[in-house]
């Protein structure tokens, strides 16, 4: 089989150039002195987009609107107690999903990713709801006073912690 380059196409300088700019390629004409890289980030995809912001908000006070009232029928009609047929499942669940947060968050880093904030915001969150479910599921006596102590001294300062480092992660991307 007979195979045939392309004849080479000239473009001339002015053109040379005009199809770098398209490309996003530097040409050597063009060269400048090398700058140190800017962050990914752009401008806040709800600030440039007033629309988008305004259906935003209102979603989200469509929500909060609906969960306050529903919090206070849940609190009157919700029995004391309740038998769960899936209990393992539900705390594995919740943390197989604290690990994989705390993972992804420690893989995201390794790489220098921005994106870490998100994970580890994730991860604290999974940690205070963790800790919240267990001092609220607890049996009384030894068993509450140790998911107390494990909420006091392990995951409210490990959520915590996550929460800021996502801050410091926020920031350095402004």
């Amino acid at each position: 089989m007979h195979t045939q380059a392309l004849p080479a196409l000239s473009l001339g300088s002015r053109g040379q150039r005009r199809l770098a700019r398209q490309l996003n390629f530097r040409t050597r004409s063009a060269a400048r002195p090398a700058r140190p890289p800017q962050p990914v980030l752009r401008r806040d995809a709800l600030q440039s987009r007033p629309v988008l912001r305004r259906r935003a908000r209102l979603a989200a006070l469509a929500v909060g609107g609906f969960l306050l009232p529903w919090i206070v029928v849940l609190g009157a009609v919700l029995p004391a107690t309740a038998q769960a047929q899936h209990w393992a499942l539900a705390w594995t669940g919740l943390d197989g999903a604290e690990a994989a947060a705390a993972l992804a968050t420690a893989l995201l880093l390794s790489r220098g990713d921005q994106r870490a904030s998100l994970s580890a915001v994730a991860g604290g969150t999974l940690l205070l709801i963790d800790a919240w479910f267990d001092v609220c599921t607890s049996a009384p006596g030894s068993d509450h006073a140790m998911a107390l102590a494990e909420a006091a001294l392990v995951e409210i300062p490990l959520a915590v912690a996550a929460w800021w480092l996502a801050i410091v992660l926020t920031r350095e991307t402004r």
